[in-house]
């Protein structure tokens, strides 16, 4: 069977979903195939593709529901964490938006199933009005949390959340400050559970388990890979290392070779057949598009680059990591310009310090938290927080180098997304004379992409973000902006302010190097400014909006 086949048609009917919808993907789906039996001629490889495509839309309209009603009620489930929620299922299926709820009454961290009724809608802030609620047990998610807690509760709070978001996955305590940090020098993804960490928690758990004999030695490797990736959750870059950690240790117990491409296009067909919405995660598209440089455009340069570099150089081990590193930075550099509007100029230098210190620190917490299970980890933490503390030494000291991140305050076209990656596809596919000879078609698209008006839509937070265009041009803020309120404001052609009034101490660097001429005011409880027809008081800590009575 064809698998490259069976993959584009399921890239064809994901993407015309989440684009258009079920009836428009499965049409494409059926025109692809036509496609493809007029120029193969293959009847059987024709009505396999067929099948798939109709399972594949039964499977959409099985597993998905597109959007909520106002006053209807659902059952939910929600997972709730550090006063956050979010929506993951409703009844029983994935939703096309992801809705964040505000509920009518505390619910400590966890996982609910919740019968609940939709009250308001705004956006993708859901007002639910709780009916029944009942606290889902998750045995394997609290055993693995409590083992991390008691193995990291005498060390610093920076520490703790650092090794809470590289072994559980869990960021919400990471402090903005550090999350700058590693998003200024393009090394975020030591924050977040992936292929590396998936790769080093396979390594760690053979390497302790070395002593059996082969296949249960892999077997068993399958099995706590399993219960910790399901104690964890399957967010959508953990589910594709998962699999793709699956299939390698599969591979080594049958004695089958490692095919790692079609490792990556299986991981991707079931990912989409368990969630068809799931294409919409940046992390899903990130952790897809690194493989992708790793397996495709990798080899491509590495192989250009020998016609300019001399036999030692090619041998080295530095330039071959810089090399791989390149190759994933190229792959995700759209990704970066589409949803954040910036660009990592030399991430790719940098990681060859940051990776590997990044992933020793990574194998040691993760043999420490082993070890955990049997009352000797705490022995290797220490080391862990000493490997950490250089890490944070190296990435504040390239925080402090200006211009390792360009910013961009103006709106990407989606063309522009798009063309970067065709230019991509055009590298990875004809040889380096083909686009010498053909430069000028790659050249000639460039106009067409400021021509096309079509933007990513995208719109400020009204409820915490205030904007007045009177005499003196006011911002209200009832939250810390980050980098994307920031660039929304821009967008909104908010050139100028006089005054930022805040309820609480302004630390956003960024947001007084975009209006430096800008006045901070602070206004505690129960004080208020007048703007003409309105007036702003600080009620109970939050900025609220009121029309004045005069």
């Amino acid at each position: 069977m064809d698998i490259n086949m069976i993959f584009f048609l399921n890239i064809i009917f994901i993407s015309m979903i989440n684009i258009l919808g079920g009836i428009e993907a499965l049409l494409c789906s059926l025109l692809f195939i036509l496609i493809i039996y007029l120029r193969k001629q293959d009847i059987t490889l024709t009505i396999v593709l067929v099948v798939i495509s109709i399972f594949l839309y039964i499977n959409y309209n099985l597993k998905t529901i597109d959007n909520l009603e106002i006053n209807k009620t659902y059952e939910f489930k929600i997972e709730v964490v550090s006063n956050s929620a979010k929506i993951l299922k409703t009844d029983e299926k994935y939703l096309k938006i992801d809705y964040y709820p505000i509920l009518d009454e505390f619910f400590e961290d966890g996982s609910y199933n919740v019968l609940g009724r939709v009250d308001k809608i705004k956006d993708t802030i859901v007002e639910i009005i709780i009916l029944k609620e009942e606290k889902v047990e998750t045995p394997i998610k609290d055993l693995l949390d409590n083992k991390v807690e008691n193995m990291i509760y005498d060390f610093p709070y920076n520490f703790q959340q650092f090794t809470k978001a590289i072994l559980l996955g869990r960021k919400d305590g990471i402090s903005l400050d550090i999350k700058k940090k590693f998003n200024y020098t393009g090394t975020a993804h030591i924050l977040v559970i992936s292929g590396l960490h998936i790769g080093i928690i396979i390594f760690s758990i053979l390497f302790i388990l070395k002593k059996l004999s082969y296949q249960i030695r892999y077997g068993l490797a399958g099995i706590i890979l399993t219960l910790y990736c399901y104690g964890i959750g399957f967010t959508p870059s953990v589910l594709r290392a998962y699999i793709m950690g699956i299939l390698y240790l599969s591979a080594k117990i049958f004695y089958e070779e490692r095919e790692m491409k079609k490792a990556l296009i299986l991981a991707f067909i079931v990912s989409s057949f368990i969630n068809p919405y799931a294409i919409r995660s940046i992390s899903y598209q990130m952790s897809y598009l690194a493989l992708v440089g790793i397996l495709f455009l990798y080899p491509k340069i590495k192989e250009d680059i020998k016609e300019v570099i001399s036999e030692k150089f090619e041998r080295s081990k530095i330039i071959d990591y810089v090399i791989l590193s390149f190759s994933i930075q190229v792959m995700l550099m759209p990704i970066f310009l589409y949803y954040f509007r910036s660009i990592p100029l030399f991430s790719f230098i940098i990681n060859i310090i940051v990776i590997p210190i990044g992933s020793l620190t990574v194998q040691v917490l993760f043999l420490a938290f082993l070890l955990s299970f049997i009352g000797i980890g705490k022995f290797l933490v220490p080391l862990g927080y000493y490997f950490y503390k250089i890490l944070d030494l190296i990435i504040d000291i390239f925080y402090k180098i200006p211009f390792l991140t360009l910013t961009f305050y103006v709106k990407i076209s989606v063309l522009l997304f798009i063309y970067l990656y065709f230019l991509i596809l055009f590298f990875i596919i004809f040889e380096i004379k083909i686009i010498r000879k053909y430069w000028y078609i790659v050249l000639g698209i460039v106009p067409l992409i400021f021509i096309g008006s079509f933007q990513r839509d995208e719109k400020l937070d009204l409820e915490q973000i205030y904007y007045r265009n009177t005499s003196n041009r006011i911002l209200f803020l009832n939250k810390e902006p980050d980098r994307r309120d920031l660039l929304l404001l821009k967008d909104s052609g908010i050139k100028r302010l006089d005054y930022i009034v805040t309820s609480y101490n302004l630390e956003s660097e960024e947001l007084k190097k975009a209006y430096p001429r800008a006045e901070y005011m602070i206004l505690n409880k129960g004080e208020k400014i007048e703007v003409e027809d309105e007036y702003f008081i600080n009620k109970k800590g939050k900025i609220k909006v009121k029309k004045s009575k005069r």
